[in-house]
């Protein structure tokens, strides 16, 4: 059997070796594709899955740079707004520091560099931040400065204008003057020491220390007539708007008499010498304290004596008498104005010379002074009863005892 009796028999191309029901099959694909007239080979196929697959593995690619950046990019603004955190808290502590060196600054009042340097601990802030202290310091400094020039103004144009109404008012000019609590001196005589007139300025004799001129008193006035004038133990000349001084006088009072080489000096019951006088004449001068000695008398100053006791107990005997006149209602008999004389003895007797009523002088002795009131209240009573009418000569009345007993 030949070869075409083979091919014929096996149905196979002998040309190309393709079978017939391949070829059909080929036809087939061919109009069941309908697309194409082309057959796709095996291997273009195989290229199409390929590219699939590395587009496919590119968009992954793609798709993971992408993340990565994204990442990458939330990584660095966390980074960042942890570093403007760290950067505000740095900040604000800063100016928290500063600001407490400020206020230590201001408080001290000190320049930057004084205050440095008596502060090392101030090491720790920047040199900026100091200037920056100093630049507020002197922002501050400047602002008080104003607001003290503002206030000194204001000031200043209130006095002005305090000093203007005070110096033309009518309210500032003297038409008035009162004067209380003087008994020896008139009120012309203290008005006459004050140097007042009517229609001066009341401020005109405001003088002396700050307290005085402030409270308006005529301080430097007051010292100088109490310098001038012993029987006043003190005085006070204040203003009182509108148009009036008012004087407050406290006189000594005059208590008895002492003698010294040169006359009699009168004193009051703490020794202050108020006049001194020359005369013998011992009506005027009652009563005296006698039985001391007297080492110098100064007008305005307090008497030297050599023995302080004798004299406080003959002021004791002078201020029974005084309490018991004091104490009388009715009478027109003063025991006091007729006791001429106060004498101490060495041995501790006290003797009275006193007049009575008709003129008869008697003389009293005494010694416990614990009873002086009760004595001197009896005596006085004694005088205005006439007790010693009967008397027609000098006597002696003996205190001392128990019973009060009356020898001529």
């Amino acid at each position: 059997m030949d070869d075409k009796e083979l091919d014929s028999l096996f149905g196979v191309n002998s040309l190309d070796g393709t079978s017939k029901d391949d070829s059909a099959g080929v036809a087939d694909a061919r109009v069941d594709s309908g697309t194409s007239d082309r057959l796709v080979p095996s291997e273009e196929i195989g290229l199409s899955e390929d590219k699939k697959t590395s587009e496919d593995e590119k968009t992954s690619e793609d798709e993971k740079i992408l993340k990565e950046k994204k990442a990458s990019k939330d990584k660095k603004n966390l980074k960042d707004r942890k570093a403007s955190k760290d950067k505000r808290i740095s900040e604000d502590k800063r100016n928290s520091v500063r600001q407490n060196w400020i206020e230590k600054l201001k408080e001290s009042g000190d320049s930057r560099e004084k205050y440095i340097s008596g502060h090392p601990e101030a090491s720790g802030i920047s040199r900026e931040n100091m200037h920056d202290v100093a630049d507020e310091k002197t922002i501050a400094d400047s602002i008080h400065e104003h607001r003290r020039s503002i206030v000194i103004t204001a000031v200043v144009i209130l006095v002005i204008t305090m000093a203007f109404l005070v110096a033309f008012l009518p309210a500032f000019r003297v038409r008035n003057v009162t004067v209380d609590g003087n008994v020896v001196i008139t009120d012309d005589e203290i008005l006459n020491m004050t140097g007042l007139t009517y229609n001066a300025h009341l401020m005109r004799g405001v003088s002396g220390n700050i307290f005085d001129i402030l409270s308006l008193n005529y301080g430097k006035t007051e010292r100088r007539i109490m310098a001038e004038n012993p029987y006043i133990e003190n005085i006070k000349i204040s203003i009182r708007i509108p148009s009036t001084v008012y004087i407050e006088v406290t006189e000594r009072e005059k208590m008895a008499y002492v003698k010294t080489p040169d006359g009699y000096a009168a004193i009051d019951r703490n020794g202050i010498v108020l006049e001194l006088s020359s005369g013998e004449d011992s009506a005027s001068v009652r009563p005296v304290i006698c039985g001391i000695q007297v080492n110098g008398a100064t007008l305005g100053k307090k008497i030297s004596i050599a023995n302080t006791d004798d004299f406080n107990r003959a002021v004791v005997v002078l201020g029974a008498i005084l309490t018991a006149d004091n104490a009388t209602v009715g009478g027109d008999y003063s025991l006091f104005a007729n006791t001429a004389e106060v004498r101490i003895l060495p041995s501790g007797f006290i003797f009275l010379t006193v007049y009575s009523p008709s003129g008869n002088k008697i003389q009293v002795k005494l010694k416990n002074t614990e009873k002086l009131n009760d004595d001197m209240a009896w005596l006085l009573y004694a005088m205005n009863a006439n007790a010693f009418d009967q008397v027609t000569a000098d006597g002696t009345l003996d205190m001392t005892g128990d019973e009060y007993i009356y020898d001529e």
